[in-house]
């Protein structure tokens, strides 16, 4: 007889993502958690945790549920998880709500092989929830990202050589076509 509910299916698939995504690329996912640690982080950031051991260990822990993000920035190529044992700062801002003469700084610290704009800054609203990105990669289901607060869409702006790390001024990046900067506190 099987006792398991439908949270404890949702939180081995985010387990399992996890390994999965650790198999395929382990560099990616260290960065992701380091970019979710408050020293050093760019974008939003878990509360507590000073290790991404100590990071994965309650990302792993934790009671997972389905969750559909809104429609403007669901993709239908991935699943959407939320918890409520995790929570932290949201970390990212609306490129319109700068003057276009802000300088950002084009950033690909995970190497996806896309820019996002990033802006030193402080840290918005505390949330009491954990998103969870999941998707196929090389044939199996990995944890693409995790991040308190709403999912935003994700940049399609191409890191080519001699972007990451450039400076450009907000509308330089809105013609670009990103619509956030992660914020780095």
């Amino acid at each position: 007889m099987d006792f398991s509910t439908e949270e404890d299916t949702v939180s081995n698939r985010i387990q399992a993502g996890i390994e999965a995504m650790k198999a395929i690329d382990s560099a990616y996912w260290q960065q992701t958690l380091k970019q979710r640690l408050a020293a050093g982080g760019a974008g939003s950031i878990v509360d507590g945790y000073d290790s991404t051991e100590e990071l994965e260990k309650a990302l792993k822990a934790a009671s997972w549920t389905e969750y559909s993000p809104s429609e403007d920035v669901a993709d239908p190529a991935c699943v959407y998880f939320k918890t409520q044992d995790l929570g932290g700062r949201v970390g990212v801002i609306d490129l319109g709500s700068l003057s276009d003469d802000s300088v950002v700084v084009l950033d690909d610290r995970k190497n996806t092989g896309k820019v996002s704009a990033v802006i030193e800054g402080v840290l918005g609203a505390q949330v009491s929830y954990i998103v969870a990105i999941l998707g196929i990669e090389n044939g199996v289901e990995v944890i693409f990202t995790f991040h308190p607060g709403e999912p935003v869409n994700p940049s399609k702006v191409q890191a080519q050589p001699g972007l990451h790390g450039k400076t450009v001024s907000v509308a330089q990046a809105m013609k670009m076509g990103l619509s956030t900067a992660k914020i780095v506190a």
